[in-house]
């Protein structure tokens, strides 16, 4: 009688295993995952302003050499004398910022 309950609780505990597994798949069941971060808000766009090209004054033309006074107005277009006088190239100079 002993041997017949023992093996009645077996066979119980075998059923009620495969039916457990038959119904629940691991597929059924839910993992947990972090949720997405949201995507940062688009910056507006910033305008963008041409910087205007400031005309030197002859006083900050006068602080330079005339290699420099050379250079900036050879950026302008204007080709300098380094053979002149100070003082004419910075009005060249000058002359050469007014007419960009």
């Amino acid at each position: 009688m002993e041997n017949s309950i023992i093996g009645i609780v077996v066979v119980v505990a075998i059923a009620a295993f495969v039916i457990y597994q038959s119904f629940i798949k691991k597929d059924d069941v839910v993992e947990s995952k972090p949720a997405p971060k949201p995507a940062p808000a688009p910056t507006p766009a910033k305008k963008v302003v041409p910087a205007k090209s400031k005309v030197p004054t002859a006083a900050e033309l006068n602080k330079k050499t005339k290699a420099e006074l050379e250079l900036l107005a050879r950026d302008n277009g204007v080709e300098l004398d380094l053979r002149k006088k100070k003082a004419s190239l910075v009005k060249e100079a000058q002359q050469s910022f007014k007419q960009k």
